[in-house]
């Protein structure tokens, strides 16, 4: 980048011009510089992939992380980078609206809210993560099962509380995955507004033990509540993400590379096995810190049921590799939003036909579908993902109720 910067400046001394020719000049040898560096990285890039196929579909090596020149990039064929023109096109051919009713009365009825099942939840945490006294007596559940009548350890429960934020429970074990609970993804005034309100507050639910944070964009990763949290709870990340928390104050991180398997030891003496795995997608938050740190999916797997958190991807091959490695998992956490037009996010986000093919990859007993009727950041209609799940599972004569659309705010229990 030095050598651009000097480029230009000699250009600009010998042209003996204005202040705003002066910035012209450092403007352009910077692009050429962003230019330069994107190509050498992305011929780098094809010229590892090309080395990796000839060992064949060996996992993990073939589909392990890849840094080249101080930022990741993914080793899948199937991904394409953006460039800024197809930003400005997608930006230009754009589908006003994605549907959203005029009426509030009507996109509260067609998005309602439940409250969750927090006499459930608190039963099945440990006494001290236990912030906020339930209400037994929610009608929302009266169908459920009595607390007492479960067994932790084959238990798991789900409760989607938009995006990608689900508050889940597995013999004993507290996760939270992707927090966000602001009105907007960035700042209180701007970035998309959320179409309904968060089902319930940080402070309502159990405290988590742990928080799996697949990347750093802002509708995945709320500053807010890594401050609210903080050291309390141990966070899970990808690499290159320990130094965005430290910078919060937050120290009590683990940060893990593709393929890369830890410990959990709850404060109930249980141990869990957490392992961070392949998604093809990107990072950033800024504009200026692109790819320098890595996104990933959470496998946690306890002494009889596992938990996969997806996070954001495009379909590719890794995800049949991770289900014979780790398979069959008992619930699976997939995106299945954001995902029109085609041609611009199919690289990064899957639709309901990939989370399907995901599942089934994955050998998944349940999975939960999220990403969804949250923050409007692409072109389909706001009800399009849940109506295009059920078109998938009927193509893929999966049963309906083996991959769901979740209610905000509703807990599902399930046995593994």
């Amino acid at each position: 980048m030095s050598r651009a910067f000097r480029l230009g400046l000699a250009w600009l001394r010998t042209s003996r011009g204005s202040v705003p020719i002066y910035c012209v000049g450092a403007l352009a040898g910077l692009t050429a510089y962003y230019i330069y560096n994107d190509q050498r990285i992305a011929t780098r890039r094809r010229q590892l992939i090309a080395e990796r196929k000839q060992l064949g579909d060996v996992a993990p090596y073939r589909f392990a992380s890849l840094n080249i020149g101080g930022r990741f990039v993914n080793p899948f064929d199937s991904w394409r980078d953006k460039t800024l023109w197809d930003f400005v096109r997608w930006l230009c051919t754009r589908t006003p609206g994605n549907g959203l009713p005029h009426d509030p009365l009507e996109l509260e009825e067609a998005l309602p809210l439940a409250r969750p099942h927090f006499a459930l939840l608190n039963a099945l945490s440990r006494p001290d993560n236990v912030r906020q006294p339930a209400n037994d007596s929610d009608p929302e559940y009266a169908g459920y099962a009595d607390a007492t009548a479960l067994d932790p350890q084959s238990t798991v429960t789900a409760t989607w509380l938009g995006q990608s934020t689900c508050f889940v429970q597995m013999d004993g074990l507290n996760i939270l995955t992707d927090p966000i609970f602001k009105r907007r993804t960035v700042f209180s005034w701007l970035g998309p507004e959320r179409l309904r309100p968060v089902p319930c507050t940080l402070d309502e639910l159990p405290r988590p033990d742990i928080v799996l944070v697949s990347h750093n964009h802002f509708d995945h990763l709320d500053s807010d509540v890594v401050r609210a949290l903080g050291n309390s709870v141990t966070w899970f990340v990808p690499l290159g993400l320990r130094d965005w928390f430290a910078r919060q104050g937050v120290y009590r991180v683990r940060e893990l590379d593709w393929w890369q398997e830890t410990e959990f030891t709850s404060e109930a003496d249980r141990t869990f096995r957490i392992v961070s795995l392949p998604t093809q997608h990107w990072s950033g938050r800024n504009g200026l810190d692109s790819n320098s740190s890595l996104w990933a999916s959470f496998l946690v797997q306890g002494s009889q049921s596992s938990v996969f958190h997806c996070g954001d991807t495009g379909y590719c091959p890794v995800f049949e590799q991770i289900g014979k490695k780790y398979g069959p998992v008992s619930l699976a956490i997939l995106p299945i939003g954001s995902y029109e037009p085609r041609w611009y996010m199919c690289h990064q986000h899957i639709d309901p036909d990939d989370a399907v093919r995901i599942h089934q990859d994955l050998q998944a007993k349940r999975s939960i579908g999220v990403h969804w009727g949250t923050f409007m950041m692409s072109d389909e209609h706001y009800l399009a993902p849940p109506r295009d799940l059920a078109a998938a599972c009927a193509k893929y004569g999966l049963p309906l109720d083996h991959f769901v659309a979740p209610q905000f705010g509703k807990t599902h229990v399930y046995s593994s």
